[in-house]
């Protein structure tokens, strides 16, 4: 035989008050606002990453067309890189390259695409995510990059010789996510 307990006389058994449902409420708003913002920040930082790993893999492109270059003994036309598309050293262009544009106007790109403006020899990228990059001198959000021929002084003679090739920055960028 069971008996049930019941409550004092006086003290009835109650569920949550409105308060005490209102502070788990906030509780849990605060945490919902902190994943968020990692989660954006952890995005950011993935699609920088993303941009420099394509970086890093053009400049191993043009290391190759270089040594290509030297080995055929056709190194005077090393110079000449500097006026190609980086993106011909991929063996493949990144799903997110819009293609080769003459003088684009900002507002008909889509973020998160790289293009060649062609009439600068300039390869730009136009994040996504940049809450925390820091806009350049000309005030956009866009990263320029240029491939160049690199000199360098030779002992034997006054003018300076052909070195190699690199992908440098325009304009340094200052994109601290972390």
């Amino acid at each position: 035989m069971s008996r049930k307990s019941k409550p004092a006389p006086g003290h009835a058994s109650r569920g949550f008050t409105l308060l005490e449902l209102a502070v788990a409420g906030a509780v849990i708003a605060i945490l919902a606002a902190v994943l968020l913002s990692r989660l954006l920040r952890y995005q950011e930082l993935a699609e920088k990453t993303a941009m420099e790993t394509t970086v890093v893999n053009m400049r191993s492109g043009l290391r190759a067309r270089v040594a290509e270059l030297i080995i055929q003994g056709r190194t005077d036309e090393i110079g000449a890189l500097g006026r190609e598309n980086p993106i011909g050293w991929l063996d493949a262009p990144p799903a997110n390259y819009a293609g080769e544009l003459d003088r684009p106007g900002q507002g008909a790109l889509r973020p998160g695409y790289w293009y060649f403006d062609g009439a600068r020899r300039e390869l730009v990228y136009l994040p996504h995510r940049n809450r925390h990059l820091k806009p350049g001198p000309d005030g956009t959000k866009a990263i320029r990059f240029r491939a160049t021929a690199m000199t360098r002084q030779d002992e034997t003679g006054p003018a300076p010789v052909l070195a190699g090739a690199a992908i440098t920055p325009v304009v340094p960028y200052d994109w601290p996510v972390f």
